[in-house]
């Protein structure tokens, strides 16, 4: 997975956006307590294409789907402040056949809206840890909602991949981190 610094000019100062610290078990357990609240703590494919077209203007985000020319290299952006997500169509319409790359960003926009709310947001001079990083902490999100720890602890990498509808490499990132801290 590619990371991503973002950086703003605060006072004609490039500045690194930075996000109040969480941890990878404090991810997942705002996680798991998320499915828990929307009825999905035993399901092993999480359904977020339904998710963003169903649930996600209930909870007062809205969605979009922008070009591949407007959105450039970005393949989702998510404007919590403003309440709206938008997706690069080409990466929609992958994640409706089901893409797990595709899949995996789309968890990973939900995650920014989910733990990045305008006042959780700040800006660092200099380096910060990566538990401050918002790219980080959506990615952990992401690799959390599609394949949640109490239920594929004991699977195989090819399993968590094919049960939960995520890239080897993901699978791979989730099995190390659950298999890393047992």
């Amino acid at each position: 997975m590619e990371k991503v610094i973002k950086y703003v000019a605060v006072g004609g100062i490039m500045q690194k956006v930075v996000v109040e610290p969480m941890s990878r078990n404090q991810i997942r357990d705002f996680t798991k307590a998320f499915r828990k609240i929307i009825g999905m703590e035993n399901a092993l494919y999480f359904p977020i294409v339904q998710f963003i077209e169903w649930v996600l203007p209930q909870m007062g985000l809205d969605y979009e789907y922008v070009s591949e020319q407007e959105m450039g290299n970005a393949y989702g952006i998510t404007h919590t402040g403003k309440g709206i997500m938008k997706i690069r169509e080409d990466v929609y319409e992958r994640a409706i056949k089901g893409n797990p790359r595709d899949r995996f960003t789309l968890c990973h926009e939900l995650g920014h809206f989910l733990m990045h709310s305008p006042e959780r947001v700040g800006f660092a001079r200099g380096d910060a840890p990566a538990y401050m990083d918002p790219e980080w902490q959506a990615n952990v999100f992401a690799g959390e909602l599609m394949a949640p720890f109490d239920l594929v602890k004991n699977m195989s990498v090819s399993e968590i991949s094919q049960k939960c509808g995520m890239s080897m490499q993901a699978a791979q990132v989730q099995y190390s981190t659950y298999h890393n801290a047992m």
